[in-house]
């Protein structure tokens, strides 16, 4: 039973969608790798199961073109915008013979294509605006020490705002959500942090014994 209800094409159509749309907002916003993992389990996932399916690949390769234009967008030039929005034609086209002999609901098809567009529209583009209004920081050296906020608890990986961006972060002590922090080191996209309250406070006991020998 359970097996019947993965192989759905229904089911697995929408986890495709949801693995390529992952890969395109780790685009949009990058600077964390969990989009990008998470982008390519549900792609994998959903290529096992369609392995299993009679899968027109065909038509894989034209809705993966089609989701591909709005994938390259924030590498080109703006005025291409347009016919990254004429990708979701190819979409459409290819979620319509996903499968042979079997198919993808006409509504389930419509209202993904009106998300998409409506997502890219007022999410992505929003989220890439402020991204790229805001200072970059390609220097490690300049990194270490910036200050962010636990957005996800870390214990010991979870995820941080640091530099206007969102890292993987990992600490040596568990922090919740909502706790200041500062960089102390950075591998790639995973940087490690320590809480600023914690660190204040190390610096606070050091300086007791100063000030009482200084007595």
């Amino acid at each position: 039973m359970g097996l019947m209800l993965l192989l759905d094409p229904n089911i697995v159509y929408l986890l495709l969608l949801f693995g390529l749309w992952s890969a395109v907002t780790a685009a949009y916003i990058p600077g964390t790798g969990l989009v990008e993992v998470l982008s390519g389990v549900a792609s994998l996932a959903a290529i096992v199961l369609m392995m299993s399916m009679p899968t027109n690949w065909l038509a894989v390769l034209l809705l993966v073109v089609g989701v591909g234009g709005f994938l390259v967008m924030p590498f080109i030039n703006q005025r291409f915008a347009l016919l990254a929005t004429g990708g979701l034609v190819l979409q459409a086209l290819g979620s319509l013979f996903l499968f042979n002999g079997e198919m993808v609901s006409p509504v389930l098809i419509a209202g993904t294509i009106a998300v998409a567009l409506l997502y890219h529209r007022f999410v992505l583009m929003a989220l890439r605006h402020n991204y790229e209004r805001l200072p970059q920081i390609d220097d490690d050296v300049s990194f270490i020490g910036a200050a962010g906020r636990v957005v996800s608890r870390i214990d010991p990986v979870g995820t941080v705002q640091a530099g206007g961006e969102l890292w993987t972060a990992r600490s040596d002590r568990p922090l919740e959500a909502g706790e200041e922090v500062v960089v102390i080191d950075r591998e790639g996209l995973v940087v490690t942090v320590e809480g600023l309250k914690r660190k204040r406070e190390e610096q606070n006991e050091a300086a007791v014994p100063h000030e009482e020998n200084l007595l």
